[in-house]
């Protein structure tokens, strides 16, 4: 594969993680401001490291791995530096590509990303959207990248709240749902170790089975619930108890402030 060589600004928790799965594939120089993790990044992923100015300048394609309070003065500082019209990806919260695009001007290719959590294992997801300026190539070339750290989906702008409170969040709701479980099944008497194992199994096992059959989660569902049965008999207090409108009503409210968050 061609080599392109991609700049990471920001090195932390997500910066990382796409540095350690897109870096057997590409070229990649990391901007990080602190120096431990600077030198930690160095050591552990064997990446060339520099400034903000150093890293603009050779890069083709920059991905914006820095937290959202700190975008402004990132991209004022990169502004400065930029040489021809690279690539410019964010991973950030709520910032817009118009937002990006006002501050480096409107021809810069703008791409907008959310992963999530298990990226850090390359197992994440991650929803892709384009700028006014970019082109199909960019959002190719962005899932390129992305793919090296799980699956990648592309969509309009207007979705992207969406992504945020269903994977960008969802890591959350998964791991409460499990915590969850493994409190109501230590209060039937087993001890930590086998409640959290049987969890973690079950879990496992469903989402195996269900990528490898193929089938909608409802149908797999009504298979495990016989009528009169265990299963039936959980599964009406957790309709008495409205599980399906607790969804919808986190989903919507996660939705609601991402959209308040966007920039």
């Amino acid at each position: 594969m061609m080599k392109v060589n991609i700049g990471v600004i920001g090195g932390g928790n997500m910066g990382s993680a796409i540095v350690s799965g897109i870096r057997k594939k590409y070229d990649v120089a990391v901007c990080e401001q602190d120096r431990k993790r600077r030198q930690w990044l160095k050591r552990r992923y064997k990446v060339m490291t520099g400034g903000l100015n150093t890293i603009a300048q050779m890069s083709k394609v920059i991905i914006l791995a820095v937290k959202p309070q700190d975008f402004d003065s990132v991209l004022k500082e990169l502004k400065l530096y930029l040489i021809g019209n690279p690539l410019v990806i964010s991973v950030a919260a709520g910032i817009t590509c118009r937002y990006i695009e006002k501050r480096l001007g409107s021809k810069t290719r703008v791409i907008r990303t959310m992963p999530n959590l298990p990226a850090h294992i390359g197992r994440g997801i991650t929803g892709i959207c384009a700028g006014k300026a970019a082109k199909k190539k960019d959002v190719i070339l962005a899932q390129k990248l992305f793919s090296c750290v799980g699956k990648t989906i592309v969509v309009d702008e207007k979705y992207m709240d969406a992504v945020t409170a269903a994977s960008g969040s969802g890591p959350a709701y998964v791991f409460l749902f499990m915590e969850s479980l493994q409190k109501a099944v230590r209060s039937l008497g087993l001890k930590d170790s086998l409640a959290k194992m049987l969890v973690m199994q079950t879990v496992k096992g469903s989402l195996d089975l269900m990528e490898q059959r193929k089938e909608d989660a409802s149908v797999l569902r009504a298979r495990v619930t016989s009528k009169g049965g265990t299963t039936q008999a959980a599964m009406e207090v957790f309709e008495r108890n409205k599980i399906g409108q607790i969804f919808l009503k986190a989903l919507a409210a996660a939705g609601k402030r991402a959209k308040e968050l966007s920039k």
